[in-house]
């Protein structure tokens, strides 16, 4: 069994012992870190969580290594902040764009324990969506969309010329028509 794990550029990991080593190298980084380099490294992430910003892979390794419960925290809000832009991403108007982010911040219930991280998430997203491209094109109401691309409600939900046709399309199907074909010969 060979496991291939990015290393460098250049180099992959290619067994198993190699990649055990890798990981346990990992997690001796914090351990041979002092208790006052852990609490400052700790404080700066935190300190970015509280600011809305999101954590970088080694951030959140780190935080997994040394506090759990906090690494949950972070993880969960930036799952959360992640699926708030994906809704934005999809908005098509400045108003239901606006929606979204109002239900996302007034989703947060008092006794949240990660408010003060979700509410500085949300406004950190709040304030790059409304400086972006994307919601300077966007029409003002969704009225607006509707007169601009003429698209009624009924087209809506009308399967577009490309779409295949999901009632004739079955998994079985796909598989066989991708099985090569064989010919008798006698």
């Amino acid at each position: 069994m060979n496991l291939t794990i990015q290393k460098t550029k250049e180099e992959k990991i290619t067994t198993l012992r190699e990649t055990c080593n890798r990981i346990m190298d990992k997690m001796n980084e914090t351990k041979e870190m002092t208790d006052e380099e852990k609490q400052e490294k700790l404080k700066k992430i935190l300190t970015k969580l509280k600011a809305g910003r999101k954590l970088t892979d080694k951030e959140l390794a780190f935080l997994k290594c040394t506090d759990r419960t906090m690494y949950m925290h972070a993880v969960r809000v930036q799952r959360m902040a992640e699926a708030v832009e994906e809704q934005l991403k999809h908005a098509k108007s400045k108003e239901e764009a606006n929606r979204i982010l109002s239900q996302a911040m007034s989703g947060v219930s008092d006794q949240d324990p990660d408010k003060e991280y979700l509410t500085a998430a949300y406004n950190r997203i709040a304030s790059e969506f409304h400086k972006s491209r994307q919601y300077n094109t966007l029409p003002a109401t969704a009225d607006d969309a509707r007169k601009n691309n003429k698209v009624t409600d009924k087209d809506l939900f009308k399967p577009e010329k490309d779409d295949p046709d999901l009632k004739n399309w079955s998994p079985i199907q796909e598989i066989i028509d991708q099985m090569p074909a064989f010919t008798a010969e006698g």
